[in-house]
Parts: C-alpha cells; sequence; structure tokens
C-alpha cells in the first residue's frame, strides 16, 4: 500500500502539473526554484567551476568513488540547481566526489549540443585526472544522455565509466513503448504528449532513431556494468526494460531495478520519500561496488 507522504505527493502532482505551455523560461525558473525548497545534503561541500569549458560545480564528501551527474528535464529544463540537493544526496551516501555540467538546453541549443558538452566534460576529467575511475550517473533525459555519453566516450577512444546508472531514462525519441498506453492513466507526471513535445525541441529535425539521441537503437557493445532504476507508475517505463534486454542482447553486464508504485525519478523527493532516499543510497552501494569500495 502506498504511503501517506507517496499519496500526498501524487496528488499534488495531479492538482498543479507542469503546463509546457507557460514556455522553457518559466518552467525552468520553476526547476530552480527547488533549490531553495530543497536543501543540500549535510556534510556536502559544493564548489562552482567549468567542465569542458561548460559551467559546472563539484560535489565533494569524502575520497570515494567520482561521479559525473547528468541532469534531467527533457534537454529543455533543468539545471546543476534544479538538481542540486539530489546531486550532493548522492555524494553523501558515495562519500564521494561528484561533477554535474549545466550542459547546453533546447531549443536554442538543440542536438548534438548535449552530446557535445557532456563528452567535454568527460574529456576534461580525465585529461585532468588520468587513470582515475569515474562513473556517470544521470536522470530521465539524463539518463538518456548517461548513455549517449557513454556510447559517443567509446566510439571516440575516451576512457570508458566504470559504471552507467540510469533513474527513469528516457532513451527513445519515438515515443513508441507500449508503458505509454497501458500507464497513461497511473503516470502522474508524464505523457506521449509531453515527451513529442521536449523531442520536438531537442531533435529540431534530426532523425528519431539516431544512436545519441535514442541509445535504444544504438549499438551498445561494450558498455559498462549498468543499473537501471525506474517506477512501475511511470510511462518511460517501457524504455528502460526495452534498454535493458538490449544491453544484456549486447553482452552488457546490467541491473533492472523496479519500484512498487514509484512515479518518474521519485529520487528528486528523496527528503519527503523515503523511497527516494533508499534508490539514491542503491545507486550509490552499487557504484561503490564497481569501484571496488563497497
Amino acid at each position: 500500500m502506498a504511503s501517506e507522504t507517496l499519496t500526498a505527493l501524487v496528488a499534488q502532482f495531479r492538482k498543479r502539473p507542469l503546463d509546457l505551455a507557460d514556455g522553457e523560461a518559466v518552467n525552468r525558473a520553476k526547476y530552480d526554484r527547488f533549490a531553495d525548497l530543497f536543501p543540500p545534503a549535510e556534510g556536502v561541500t559544493i564548489t562552482p567551476m567549468t567542465l569542458g569549458g561548460v559551467a559546472a560545480e563539484r560535489h565533494v564528501a569524502g575520497d570515494g568513488p567520482c561521479v559525473l551527474y547528468l541532469h534531467g528535464g527533457g534537454y529543455t529544463l533543468g539545471s546543476i540547481r534544479s538538481h542540486r540537493h539530489l546531486i550532493s544526496k548522492l555524494a553523501a551516501d558515495l562519500q564521494g566526489v561528484v561533477y554535474a555540467i549545466d550542459y547546453r538546453l533546447a531549443p536554442e541549443a538543440p542536438f548534438p549540443a548535449a552530446v557535445d558538452d557532456a563528452v567535454a566534460a568527460w574529456r576534461e576529467l580525465h585529461e585532468s585526472d588520468p587513470g582515475r575511475a569515474i562513473s556517470v550517473m544521470g536522470d530521465s533525459a539524463g539518463g538518456g544522455l548517461s548513455f549517449a555519453l557513454t556510447i559517443a566516450a567509446r566510439d571516440q577512444g575516451l576512457p570508458a565509466p566504470r559504471a552507467l546508472v540510469a533513474i527513469s531514462p528516457w532513451v527513445d525519441m519515438t515515443a513508441s513503448s507500449s508503458s505509454y498506453e497501458f500507464l497513461s492513466g497511473v503516470d502522474p507526471i508524464l505523457s506521449r504528449q509531453d515527451i513529442v513535445w521536449h523531442s520536438g525541441r531537442y531533435l529540431a529535425g534530426a532523425d528519431l532513431l539516431t544512436g545519441l539521441a535514442s541509445p535504444l537503437f544504438a549499438d551498445l557493445k561494450g558498455l559498462p556494468p549498468t543499473l537501471i532504476q525506474v517506477g512501475d507508475h511511470e510511462v518511460l517505463f517501457g524504455d528502460s526494460v526495452r534498454i535493458h534486454q538490449r544491453l544484456i542482447a549486447a553482452g552488457v553486464d546490467t541491473e533492472l531495478s523496479l519500484w512498487k508504485d514509484m512515479f518518474h525519478v521519485w529520487h528528486f523527493y528523496w527528503r519527503q520519500l523515503d523511497e527516494g532516499a533508499q534508490a539514491i543510497a542503491a545507486a550509490a552501494r552499487f557504484i561503490r561496488r564497481q569501484h571496488g569500495a563497497a
């Protein structure tokens, strides 16, 4: 049975849904207000910086594993400010270091700008500390971008992530999963119409099937150990199942973690929702194991 906190959150989402018709500027400001509502995790030092010419932050909670985090928001919304509380919680649970970047957003900077920025940041991280193992993690569009970065790094001869963690990843620009129909009545946050709106702005006429925009259709061979976390009440559930299957077929060590009753990127509400904190902790444990720090 869903907790009172979960029930209240879902009711709040349904009462005050994000209206994409308000435009990017208004909704970006709404996203960034989360930085005022949810303070960072305790014991984490946050420092502004740049990576590969991209505005970034470094979250330090210890000398444990290092991660590059890519925020969600449909490639049109979100920032390191809106996701600061989530990123800091990951750093705290890792007892390590998490970098996050403000990659360029659409429609001002359509595909492949976000991929280019992620690759530039990844390249500088490795050039500044050669030989250091670094993992990659992201939510929603940032989950898809984490796959895209990993594929691009492989194809460009850059070091591979030690591990990849994708939260509720968006990996299919065609919005073709059957979960869009089956779960449309239970998902309180996203719909196929929302996904089409975001993809149109991000792709700006580019091929829906291109692998760095829709990693579901990319060559996934050689990717690192991967953890996918998804809620069973989100329309992107099908994306997670399908890419998990594709990863298995490609010989990748992959784990699909299904969370009962959870909505899209429930981790975002970790200060209110126990399952959000538990999911971040589980992701941190997975990364620590891959770095030999369990």
